[in-house]
């Protein structure tokens, strides 16, 4: 009989181990990533360049009015030119030419004592440039604050502003609404707005379109709305109850796009003016005509308007009408949802 080699049945054993051991510990991976970064960005509309009308040749040519106050001489016609303010530097952050506010006052101040103002609520340097408007540089806000003191019969006035995109998407003007206040019945009647908007700057309309403007959008009765300076006003008592579909659906060419790509801007004026009632259906009217009313529930009173102008991001209300390829990982709309069964317990009695 043969011997056999212990060395070499040693030699297979331990061979046949370390093959059968690597079955259990040896089998090679790999791994792939997916890693999805993301950054919302912002919806951020803010007023710009305010000032008073008009600013720009462009909005308010020779033979148009800012002011209409009646009175005459040192070149005021009963109005003052839409010229008499304009602007006379690049700063965008004056209301008017250096000077011409306090000259209008030395030209009036034999005839009234207005006052009035234009200021941003809480200014500072916009976040991004748009157009001519420097970050940083140009003063911007989300409110304007304008204030006529001493206001008559008769006298109206009127601003202007910009309306910039500083944010990161386009947006679009979906409403404007208004929130009265004032000591009387009166003074709501007899106080009143005129509100136009116009694009500025547009790839996608002319220079100029129409955005919003307020007395035709409401169709109102003659009744709810007075002429100054062939500008009809409507009157604060007919804002109270304004149908917001109405407003809502006389908005047109209301996308503001976003920079650097576009300086697209909208124009937005504001006027303001106090019903001259020769009539005398508020007031006493004129000695030649004059009715039995009270004059003081109109003098020496307050009114107060704020006009909110609404934005929503541009795509908003935008319908997708089809699909892709994800559509095969959707839930299922009509399963129930799953649920978890409780865990088992057992009671164990006690010995």
């Amino acid at each position: 009989m043969r011997k056999t080699n212990r060395k070499m049945i040693l030699g297979g054993i331990l061979a046949a181990t370390m093959i059968l051991g690597g079955t259990g510990y040896a089998y090679w991976t790999d791994t792939l990533k997916v890693t999805a970064t993301a950054t919302t960005g912002d919806l951020d509309m803010t007023f710009a360049d305010m000032g008073l009308y008009a600013q720009y040749r462009d909005e308010g040519p020779s033979g148009t009015w800012s002011i209409v106050d009646g009175v005459s001489g040192a070149g005021n016609r009963g109005w003052a030119s839409s010229e008499f303010f304009r602007r006379a530097n690049i700063s965008y952050n004056t209301i008017a030419i250096d000077g011409s506010v306090d000259r209008y006052y030395r030209d009036a101040q034999k005839y009234n004592n207005v006052k009035f103002d234009a200021k941003y609520a809480d200014p500072s340097g916009i976040k991004k440039t748009v157009g001519p408007y420097i970050k940083g540089t140009t003063q911007g806000s989300d409110e304007i604050q304008l204030d006529i003191q001493n206001m008559y019969p008769g006298y109206a006035q009127t601003f202007r502003t910009d309306v910039l995109n500083v944010g990161t998407l386009a947006a679009k003007l979906s409403n404007v609404t208004f929130d009265v206040s004032a000591d009387n019945d009166t003074a709501e009647n007899m106080i009143g707005i005129a509100v136009y908007s116009w694009q500025e700057d547009s790839p996608k309309v002319a220079d100029g379109s129409d955005v919003f403007k307020l007395v035709k959008s409401l169709n109102l009765d003659p009744s709810q709305y007075f002429t100054v300076g062939g500008v009809d006003f409507v009157r604060l008592s007919a804002l109270k109850n304004i149908d917001q579909n109405v407003i809502k659906n006389a908005i047109t060419n209301g996308e503001v796009l976003t920079s650097p790509a576009t300086s697209n801007r909208l124009d937005i004026f504001v006027g303001v003016a106090m019903d001259p009632d020769a009539e005398g259906v508020y007031t006493t009217g004129s000695v030649n005509n004059m009715k039995e009313n009270d004059d003081s529930l109109s003098q020496d009173k307050n009114a107060k308007v704020t006009i909110n102008f609404l934005w929503d991001q541009f795509n908003a209300g935008k319908e997708v009408n089809t699909t892709n390829i994800l559509q095969r990982q959707n839930a299922d709309k009509n399963a129930a949802p799953a649920t978890t069964a409780a865990p088992a317990t057992a009671a164990v009695k006690g010995a």
